[in-house]
């Protein structure tokens, strides 16, 4: 779509970057507030111009538009005006598969979505995550805004994801600690990646499923050094989950289980931590 000259003109009021190429110098916060309200008044047209005026990242042409696209997003936000910001958000979410803009313009976008973001734009959030260039800010706005539509467009993806994608997915998925993941977790521990296994396995520790707990002991069994003692770490937190929730058996066997297997010199801590866990319950 053609920038309007109106929408330029009010992208001009936005307050100047300093040398730092920082918008928080000297600033007429009354007349940005005035140009902000104005370019919200356009709706969604206004908001896909703003996208079209992003340039490269850190130029002076792309700060005033990124600036008033954070302001508006915002403003919808700050007035309540839910149908506002659905609209917007939509807006955004139309574009973070348009290849015409910069993978940290699309980034961008993305961020911007974690926060204002709900449902309306998981599935478009979800059709970038396996996208190199996007996919960790894909799934942190997936992982902030949470719910089934967000983790079923994680979980989708992450049985697809290779390498840095399948990781950062696994994150977020461990972040929401959403039950329907066990099986994507479980499988996860599987994985060659030894960062991809521990996710997995904090994801399983969090969801705090009784049935967690023997694939979690097998996979920290066999590991060794920093993976060993992150699994290990996962197994307490399971255990720790589990008594929380009052499965305080469940939650027994995991101390007890530890004692006798963690019996290494340099794994006293995690003797103690499962005698400090069973102390609690008694």
């Amino acid at each position: 779509m053609a920038v309007t000259e109106q929408l330029k003109k009010l992208v001009d009021q936005m307050p100047n970057p300093d040398k730092r190429g920082m918008l928080t110098g000297e600033m007429d916060s009354e007349k940005t507030e005035k140009a902000v309200d104005a370019i919200a008044a356009g709706g969604k047209e206004n908001i896909l111009g703003l996208i079209e005026m992003l340039d490269e990242p850190g130029s002076a042409a792309s700060a005033k538009p990124q600036y008033a696209l954070h302001c508006v997003v915002n403003h919808s936000l700050v007035t309540q005006n839910e149908r506002q910001r659905k609209e917007f958000c939509e807006a955004i979410a139309s574009q973070l598969t348009n290849k015409k803009l910069l993978p940290y313009n699309r980034a961008f976008l993305c961020q911007e979505l974690q926060w204002a973001g709900r449902d309306e734009v998981c599935q478009a959030l979800g059709s970038v995550l396996l996208d190199e260039h996007v996919s960790d800010d894909a799934a942190t706005a997936l992982a902030a805004i949470g719910g089934e539509r967000a983790a079923a467009q994680l979980r989708m993806a992450a049985n697809k994801a290779q390498g840095k994608a399948q990781l950062n997915l696994i994150d977020a998925l461990a972040a929401l600690a959403e039950p329907t993941a066990a099986d994507t977790f479980t499988a996860a521990l599987d994985e060659k990646d030894r960062e991809v296994r521990i996710a997995a396995a904090v994801g399983l520790a969090n969801i705090g499923h009784s049935e967690a707990a023997e694939p979690l002991f097998k996979a920290a069994d066999a590991a060794e050094g920093w993976e060993r003692t992150q699994l290990t770490k996962a197994c307490l937190v399971l255990a720790e989950n589990l008594a929380a929730g009052g499965k305080k058996q469940d939650a027994k066997r995991i101390y007890e289980r530890l004692k006798t297997s963690r019996t290494s010199k340099n794994e006293q801590h995690i003797r103690d931590a499962a005698e400090l866990g069973l102390a609690a319950m008694a």
